[in-house]
């Protein structure tokens, strides 16, 4: 279990996230959505422990985390089997090539990034996030700027892992349709400073089913059409 109470974070005197507080289950699958610059990203470098400059605590079990970004972040100058070993606890060639064949990429070990597809490389970076088998996983908007097709192949891919290695996970997103399909609860935050307005469970399942997905987004923006700008 993951507990988060952030009382106060500043940034040169200004107020970015106050009173934020956060409980998450072992397994849960937890997204937050709020207005750009909000402090989302802040909230996971907090969480992550790499920011430790606030007033509060986070408590929970971060021996073995994973990040995924907005980009693959590869080295360039590695292979990407020379990517994976590098991140890799045990070094395990055959459990990498398993990951890599689950997403397709059993024959790019030996290629480098530039190599690749946009999308063949955040499959990498997935796989990356994975191959130590991380009791916490955090994403930054990890599958924006693909095309559709990419971006919800990847989400599979994503979730598949997820009932194979069972982390905890929380995606920072602007897309509110990816958190429905995605999460088991969302978060919604306002800004000046950001703060928790609103905290919706999520009925879906992590189905992807369009038309469940969409009804639920109509329901939501209909009992709170600025809940996205930060407002109830």
């Amino acid at each position: 279990m993951i507990n988060i109470n952030i009382k106060e974070k500043k940034y040169k005197k200004e107020n970015i996230l106050k009173d934020v507080q956060i409980s998450l289950e072992d397994s849960e699958f937890l997204s937050i959505i709020g207005p750009s610059g909000c402090g989302k990203t802040t909230l996971l470098n907090i969480i992550a422990k790499l920011d430790e400059d606030y007033d509060g605590f986070v408590n929970g079990d971060f021996s073995n985390i994973a990040f995924m970004f907005q980009e693959h972040c590869l080295l360039p100058w590695l292979t990407i089997k020379e990517n994976l070993l590098l991140i890799s606890i045990d070094k395990n060639l055959d459990e990498i090539n398993r990951l890599l064949k689950l997403v397709g990429l059993e024959n790019v070990l030996d290629e480098y990034p530039n190599k690749l597809s946009g999308g063949m490389a955040r499959r990498v970076s997935l796989v990356r996030a994975f191959i130590n088998k991380p009791k916490v996983i955090l994403l930054d908007e990890p599958f924006i700027s693909l095309d559709y097709p990419t971006a919800c192949a990847l989400k599979e891919d994503f979730l598949n892992f997820c009932k194979e290695f069972k982390p905890t996970v929380i995606l920072v997103t602007h897309d509110i349709s990816e958190a429905i399909y995605l999460s088991n609860r969302i978060l919604f935050l306002c800004k000046n400073p950001a703060k928790i307005i609103y905290e919706f469970d999520n009925p879906n399942n992590q189905e992807f089913n369009l038309k469940k997905i969409d009804e639920i987004k109509h329901q939501l923006l209909e009992k709170y059409p600025k809940i996205l700008e930060g407002r109830l």
